[in-house]
């Protein structure tokens, strides 16, 4: 790709655009990659495309000439699908200056990796070191994580409103709406941190389920060091989302329908889901192995 000068209509375009970019509350390293990467796009689309304003009425349509520019950068430049992303971004930003519609431009999707769960033994393992730990808000946290799926910010979310509990059933109500059952276990958990949450902090006015020891609404890292503090007990490196894909994986591993299960985790997609049906193969072949011993 030859450089040549911008035409003057994008040159203008960019003086323009970065005068409005100051004016926003921007970081000033984030104003600079939004001037550079969009300097690179219209140098693109002068060199490539022979298009010398974005008001120009493309036969082809914007979506599909910036498709061709991520195209490009993946070629030419080697570009990250962060660094890729990134440009789309101020891609958007410059055409939403403008006023035009670049149509539909996908992000680049990441690679989606195998869930880490714990095995069988490490459930266990995990299970037995919640059951020495004192705290009944500690055991209520990681039992509801590890039973329930929700994600880390979920559980920090609810409040006692979305908990019920009868005798022999309950149900927990997440902030999008989803209702996940609780089971005998994670039941029992809550009851018990429901009353030790009375008994010390009584009729508080603060609605959340798990508090801090100030009383407030507990934070993520908050719920991120009771995770960490008992896996360590348990000689495990873990976190919430180690719990939550555990919980997916069991219940896939158990015969569950994927929808059913794509609905408890809140995907948005069963491709989501399917991913631990990888964890489940695993399983089979050590199964398979395991007849000739």
């Amino acid at each position: 790709m030859v450089k040549t000068a911008l035409p003057q209509e994008l040159s203008n375009l960019i003086i323009e655009y970065e005068q409005k970019l100051n004016s926003k509350d921007f970081s000033a390293h984030t104003k600079r990659a939004y001037i550079s990467r969009n300097k690179k796009f219209l140098s693109y689309l002068s060199d490539e495309e022979g298009i010398s304003s974005l008001m120009d009425d493309n036969d082809k349509g914007w979506s599909e000439i910036i498709n061709n520019y991520r195209d490009f950068l993946k070629s030419e430049h080697q570009a990250s699908l962060n660094s890729i992303n990134n440009s789309l971004t101020a891609i958007e930003d410059i055409f939403h200056f403008v006023g035009v519609d670049m149509g539909r431009v996908e992000r680049e999707a990441w690679p989606k990796s195998t869930p880490r769960c714990l095995t069988v033994h490490e459930q266990e393992m995990f299970i037995n070191a919640v059951y020495r730990t004192k705290s009944s808000k500690d055991k209520a946290i990681v039992l509801l994580l590890l039973f329930t799926g929700i994600k880390i910010g979920e559980c920090a979310s609810l409040d006692i409103d979305d908990i019920y509990i009868s005798a022999h059933t309950g149900r927990i109500t997440v902030k999008d709406g989803r209702i996940i059952p609780l089971n005998t276990v994670a039941r029992r958990a809550l009851i018990q941190w429901l009353i030790d949450r009375h008994k010390k902090f009584g009729e508080t006015a603060e609605r959340a389920l798990f508090l801090n020891p100030q009383g407030k609404r507990i934070s993520t890292v908050g719920i991120d060091l009771i995770v960490r503090k008992i896996g360590h007990k348990a000689h495990l490196n873990l976190s919430a989302q180690v719990l939550r894909d555990t919980c997916l994986s069991n219940l896939v591993k158990n015969g569950n329908d994927l929808l059913l299960v794509a609905q408890i985790g809140g995907h948005r997609t069963i491709e989501t889901t399917r991913r631990y049906t990888s964890v489940r193969s695993f399983d089979a072949h050590d199964a398979m192995e395991a007849l000739g011993h």
